[in-house]
């Protein structure tokens, strides 16, 4: 049984090095500083491939990479402006982590709620009624 070397904790780390990567991108690059990341001697493209969630964000920031240089063949930037940067995503993303703590909280009350008025998946999985905005 192969070794799982991709858990949850540190997929987190691992998508943060995809969406900050620079310069050229290849899963053969990917995978060295993944098995560097996780201490391990060597990963392979098809372990990593396997979540979709790296999938989808290699291919994001491949095509980022891709569109940001025939943008901009050769930026010129600081240690300031980088700093900057940093600490901007840094705020946004302690921003977005208490929203969707406080999206947690409100789904709980929701569920509880519909568990103590006898709603089931069914019911609260049915989809919306279309409206036809055509025909006033």
């Amino acid at each position: 049984m192969p070794k799982i070397l991709v858990t949850e904790e540190n997929l987190e780390y691992i998508l943060m090095l995809i969406n900050t990567w620079e310069g050229k991108l290849t899963w053969d690059l990917l995978c060295s500083e993944v098995s560097k990341l996780l201490n391990v001697k060597s990963i392979e493209r098809q372990s990593l491939a396997n979540y979709s969630d790296i999938q989808k964000a290699f291919s994001k920031r491949k095509q980022k990479i891709k569109e940001d240089a025939k943008a901009n063949p050769e930026p010129n930037v600081t240690m300031d402006y980088l700093q900057k940067q940093v600490n901007n995503l840094k705020a946004q993303v302690q921003r977005l982590e208490e929203i969707n703590e406080q999206y947690k909280q409100q789904f709980i009350v929701w569920q509880y709620n519909a568990y103590m008025h006898g709603m089931t998946e069914d019911k609260l999985n049915k989809p919306l009624i279309a409206v036809n905005r055509q025909n006033r």
